[in-house]
Order: structure tokens, then C-alpha cells, then sequence
């Protein structure tokens, strides 16, 4: 019996003896599979710390912070993530590096381990709610169905992890409820936006009329318009003089129009230059123009789309340039978002055009 009773009054002891985990630092360990990188950088808030990772994936480092809060996790192969550090945190992971941050899990059921599993749970949750467009293209109360669903979900998540840092699920929370209020206030533009869009999206599909052009200043004199090409393939090049990398395509355009010189097809540069770039001068716009097709003597047909660049831009959904737009003998399009002619799979799409 007293024999017994020593193993207790030791078991006691032990168990009160057993340390705690200092709160000036937290450590940081783990094992991450199949990762090809040699370190893990934990980065914010001023902060930057490289960890080592062994060759079987594992690590083990610690870390001092001067608050509380969310970092960046980026391993220079595998992709980026966030983790939420706290000094006094004892964190393990288990991750593998082909399913970055998704697949991590943190071991324990602890402050750190639930307050980074929420935030894990949570962002896998977001990914299958797919593209905003997705959520905004509903008709409205299917899109506020959707709305309050993921709204529900993301409660449950936290219900999940009683043992989460308040401060991180309340900024978890915020952000969140920010979201879906920014998406609820802005449906109806964003809704009619994207419906447009898709509308435009369906005309400039191949085989269907090129939205039209005309009475463009043409550098070489008088005007040009789209109809004055019939009969012709027409290759458009959409650029401007402040646009570098439209610049650097002049010399494989021009290549490209000596090589293809005397076949079925012309080649139609449209500057979009505007007032906007020129101090509120549209003469200042048209006389930049004029300058760099000089200075770069550039060939095939020049113009200059002035006041209707707004109209051309929108009609082509073109939203950056330089665009290439490809159109067929009868003013069908072949691509309204063509190859570049630094691209060699152009000359061998035109070489392949029926009639060229």
C-alpha cells in the first residue's frame, strides 16, 4: 500500500513540475513532405525570419515577435501562406509542399494550433465559392442565398476552434463581413457590369462581324474605316506612344508586313492616344502620334483613333495594350485577342489563312 501511494505522490510531482512554455518566444517545428525547398521565411510587420528545413522536411526554430498578428509564409517552390504567431505559441505543423497551406494542420488543441487551424479551415472553405463573378452573375436573392450560406459556414468554422486568439477572429470576422457587405451594396452595378460583359464577350467570339470602325485619321492622309479593308484579312495592332511594350513590337510588326507584303492581308496600327496623357490637349495627342509613326517610320496603315478610342476600347473589351486583333475577308472576326508579332505561331497562323 505504501508502495502505492508512492507512485502517486511522484506522478503528482512530475505532472506539477512539468514546464510550461516560456511567453517571450514561440517555437516554431514541423515537417512539411515532399517540399523541394531548403528554407521557410515567416515575413510582416517589419519582421523577416528564414527558417532551415532539414532534407526529410522537418524544422524546428524559434521566434520573437513584438505583437500579435497575421504573417506571410512563403517557401520559394511551394507558394505562400499565413500563419497567426503569438510569443508563448508552441506551434507544430504538418503540411505537404505540393498542397501548400492548404493541406497544413496544426497539431494540438491549444491557442496556436486552433487559432491557425480556423484560419486554414476557413480559407479552404473560401476556395470553393469559386470566382466573385460567379457569385455576382446570380440573379439577386440566389446570390443572397449564396451570401448568407458562406456567411454560416464561416461560423460554423469558428465554432469549430473554441480555443482561438479573440483578437485573430475578430479581424478574421471583420475582413470577412467586409467582403460579403462590399459585394451585398454593389450587386446591382456589378450584376448589369458583368452581364454586359458577357454579352460582349458572346459578339467578339470567332465567326461573328468585327465591331466597325471608321473615318479614323489616317497618317498617309484623308480617313480610314474597317469597311475599307473588305476583301482583305486585316491584322490590327492597338497601341499608343506611352506604351513600351507596344513600342518594342514595332520591329517584329514590321518584319511580319515585309514578309506577308503583296499578300491578301493589311496590316492596320490604331494609336490610341488621348487627352488624358496629353494635359486635357487632344491636338497634343494627335501630334504624338504623328511624331513616333515619323520617328520610327512606321508602315502598313497608320490611324489614329482620337475621340472614339472609348467606344473602339469598350466594343473590343480591350482593357490593356498592346491587343492584336485578327479579321477575315468578309469583316468576321478570327481572333479579337490575336497573337503578337513577336510571337512566332503568328506567321504560322497566317500562313495557313485560306486565300492569304
Amino acid at each position: 500500500m505504501k508502495k502505492k501511494w508512492f507512485f502517486i505522490l511522484c506522478a503528482t510531482f512530475l505532472i506539477s513540475c512539468k514546464s510550461e512554455h516560456p511567453s517571450d518566444f514561440i517555437t516554431f517545428s514541423g515537417n512539411i513532405e515532399n517540399t523541394k525547398d531548403s528554407t521557410l521565411t515567416i515575413l510582416g510587420k517589419g519582421f523577416n525570419k528564414i527558417i532551415k528545413i532539414s532534407g526529410d522536411g522537418s524544422f524546428k526554430d524559434t521566434l520573437k515577435i513584438s505583437e500579435a498578428n497575421l504573417f506571410n509564409l512563403y517557401s520559394p517552390n511551394s507558394g505562400r501562406g499565413i500563419i497567426f504567431l503569438k510569443n508563448g505559441y508552441d506551434l507544430k505543423l504538418t503540411g505537404n509542399a505540393s498542397n501548400f497551406f492548404k493541406s497544413f494542420n496544426y497539431l494540438g488543441e491549444d491557442e496556436g494550433a486552433d487559432s491557425n487551424n480556423l484560419f486554414i479551415d476557413r480559407y479552404n472553405f473560401g476556395l470553393t465559392a469559386g470566382s466573385v463573378e460567379g457569385f455576382i452573375v446570380l440573379e439577386k436573392e440566389a446570390f443572397k442565398n449564396k451570401i448568407n450560406f458562406f456567411k454560416n459556414g464561416m461560423d460554423s468554422i469558428a465554432a469549430l476552434y473554441p480555443n482561438a486568439n479573440e483578437s485573430m477572429l475578430k479581424q478574421s470576422n471583420t475582413q470577412n463581413n467586409t467582403f460579403f457587405d462590399k459585394l451585398l451594396d454593389n450587386y446591382d452595378q456589378m450584376h448589369a457590369r458583368i452581364l454586359q460583359q458577357r454579352e460582349t464577350e458572346e459578339r467578339l467570339k470567332k465567326g461573328n462581324k468585327a465591331p466597325n470602325f471608321s473615318n479614323y485619321e489616317n497618317y498617309n492622309g484623308n480617313t480610314s474605316s474597317l469597311l475599307d479593308f473588305r476583301g482583305k484579312y486585316v491584322y490590327i495592332d492597338v497601341w499608343a506612344t506611352w506604351c513600351r511594350p507596344c513600342i518594342a513590337q514595332f520591329p517584329y510588326l514590321k518584319k511580319i508586313e515585309k514578309e506577308f507584303e503583296g499578300k491578301n492581308i493589311s496590316f492596320v496600327s490604331i494609336s490610341t492616344d488621348d487627352d488624358r496623357r496629353s494635359n486635357g490637349s487632344w491636338e497634343k495627342a494627335r501630334n504624338k502620334w504623328i511624331t513616333m509613326v515619323k520617328s520610327k517610320n512606321l508602315s502598313g496603315y497608320q490611324l489614329w483613333a482620337g475621340k472614339d478610342d472609348v467606344r473602339f476600347s469598350k466594343e473590343y473589351m480591350i482593357t490593356s495594350i498592346p491587343r492584336f486583333i485578327l479579321i477575315d475577308p468578309d469583316g468576321n472576326l478570327i481572333d479579337s485577342n490575336a497573337k503578337s508579332p513577336s510571337d512566332p505561331a503568328l506567321r504560322d497562323l497566317l500562313n495557313r489563312l485560306p486565300g492569304i
